[in-house]
């Protein structure tokens, strides 16, 4: 890892946990809004939410400007170099088909292992996210954790959806670590099959069929019908809204929320 890469990295955790910060203050904010007008009768009122929002004004100028200068680094700082796993399958077409020495065998072996790291490692990780995923829909579709008490139900909702979303993106950014780490590993060791192998190069060892579907996914062709098809959906949804009723209903509940929570209007 260069310098360059160590900035941006040390910059992209700084400004995560500056922005997750801001954000549990926001939310802290209005919870004290909601339970201080609790007692007084007087929840959100124009002056009140201004008195409380601009306490907040500096960290959310601050974190503005995190995200202008993190948005400018690669017109300021040198080029990064590819990541790891690009260069795995970029040179992966280029493996000998065998090879022989104490060299090639102790590569051959490294590039197994980190092979199958990665694989179990966001096997595990998409497993754990299932999990949680599972977890929550259970949550939700059971009836008896909701109540006429909204604000109660809500809470609760939150004690559940919080920790185990949580937990999930921390899995995912400790798998995203793990995969970095022996991608390098891995590149490490084809560098060194490429260079100790008997020089017969094993080209493309897809399935023909798969690399064919992978092909046909990522060209420009298939990524805009898709667009189009996901556009084509949305506008017949959003017709379908308007004629039955829905955007009325929309309208409604947001000049009900502008009205008699937040004070607008």
């Amino acid at each position: 890892m260069n310098k360059t890469e160590k900035i941006r990295l040390i910059y992209s955790v700084f400004l995560g946990v500056f922005c997750t910060a801001v954000g549990i203050a926001i939310i802290c904010v209005a919870a004290d809004i909601y339970y201080s007008g609790a007692e007084t009768g007087v929840y959100y009122t124009r002056e009140i939410a201004a008195d409380r929002i601009l306490k907040l004004t500096i960290p959310c100028v601050l974190l503005i400007v995190a995200i202008i200068i993190g948005a400018t680094f690669p017109l300021v700082m040198s080029r990064v170099r590819p990541k790891a796993e690009d260069g795995v399958k970029r040179l992966v077409s280029r493996m000998p088909t065998d090879g022989s020495g104490e060299a090639y065998e102790t590569a051959a072996r490294e590039y197994d292992k980190a092979k199958k790291v990665r694989f179990f490692v966001w096997l595990g990780a998409m497993a754990l996210v299932l999990a949680a995923a599972i977890v929550m829909l259970w949550y939700l579709v059971d009836t008896s954790h909701f109540s006429l008490d909204s604000t109660a139900s809500m809470l609760a909702l939150v004690k559940v959806v919080m920790p185990v979303t949580a937990a999930a993106l921390v899995v995912l950014a400790a798998a995203a670590v793990v995969n970095g780490i022996f991608a390098k590993k891995q590149l490490a060791a084809l560098k060194s099959l490429i260079k100790n192998g008997n020089g017969k190069q094993r080209g493309n060892i897809e399935p023909q069929l798969l690399a064919a579907i992978k092909s046909f996914a990522n060209s420009n062709i298939t990524v805009w019908v898709v667009r189009g098809i996901v556009f084509a959906i949305a506008v017949v949804f959003i017709i379908l809204g308007v004629l039955n009723g829905g955007a009325t209903d929309v309208l409604v509940k947001a000049i009900n929320i502008c009205t008699e929570c937040i004070g607008l209007g």
